[in-house]
């Protein structure tokens, strides 16, 4: 069973906007360089990279073969 070539291009789309957050993130934190803790900020960070490994697992999906029919 094949999946149609637009669902995969909207999944790596979609993957890829999802890995935005986390990639800003990690620039924050690399310009920052961690001076000043902020327990809020770090929350924000985490969010982001969750949000991020939402993409990633997209894009995993979007560009594993799909499963085969069920055997009945």
């Amino acid at each position: 069973m094949n999946r149609h070539p637009i669902l995969t291009i909207l999944m790596a789309v979609a993957g890829v906007i999802l890995l935005l957050p986390g990639l800003c993130a990690v620039g924050f934190i690399i310009a920052s360089g961690l001076r000043n803790p902020n327990p809020v900020i770090f929350t924000i960070w985490a969010i982001s990279f969750l949000i991020a490994l939402g993409g990633i697992a997209l894009l995993r999906m979007a560009f594993q073969k799909p499963p085969g029919p069920r055997p009945q």
